[in-house]
């Protein structure tokens, strides 16, 4: 009789650790789709706004930070749309936003590091870039370099720009842009 109660009771707590597991999963599962959900509507958002379709953007957009508000995502694309349609302000928040929700990934850095320079906020921009730079998982740590040595340009500091461009060709010897405005920075120093 005993043993029987002991298979039951490890039965029951079985059924009770499967029941919470499955909650998780389907939780997870919901999670999931929600996030799906927004990438695709970043997508057509973005594409929308690439065709100048403002208005259906701006509601993909939207539809994104409500499926998912915890995506940085969500928020820097919400941002450049802000951006784009003369919101700077509102851009801003969007983009620290993007920033406080992922401060350790590269994207969230470049795409505000972008702002800030197209902002004329140049010194703080480049900051942005190198920080996007140490994130290992960033695939664009070139295009962060080579950000940082655009905008150095037009600090201008000519020593900065040079430092940044070769940095990106460091990684990747065939970038075009760094190749160009290297060339032409050098040229005139004789090297």
């Amino acid at each position: 009789m005993l043993h029987i109660l002991k298979i039951l009771f490890l039965l029951v707590i079985f059924g009770i650790f499967s029941a919470c597991t499955s909650m998780k999963t389907s939780s997870d599962a919901k999670k999931d789709k929600s996030i799906k959900i927004a990438e695709i509507n970043i997508q057509l958002g973005m594409g929308y706004l690439e065709k100048g379709n403002i208005e259906r953007a701006k509601q993909k957009l939207l539809t994104a930070l409500k499926k998912a508000p915890k995506l940085p995502e969500a928020w820097y694309s919400m941002a450049y749309f802000l951006e784009h349609t003369g919101e700077k302000e509102a851009a801003k928040r969007y983009y620290l936003k993007a920033v406080a929700l992922a401060p350790e990934r590269g994207d969230t850095q470049n795409n505000y590091g972008t702002y800030l320079c197209r902002s004329g906020h140049y010194q703080e921009s480049i900051q942005h870039f190198i920080l996007a730079t140490k994130d290992p998982d960033y695939l664009d740590t070139v295009g962060a370099y080579e950000n940082a040595g655009l905008c150095a340009l037009k600090i201008p500091d000519t020593n900065l720009a040079i430092k940044y461009f070769k940095q990106a060709l460091t990684q990747d010897p065939g970038r075009t842009t760094s190749l160009m405005e290297l060339k032409k920075l050098e040229k005139p120093r004789g090297t």
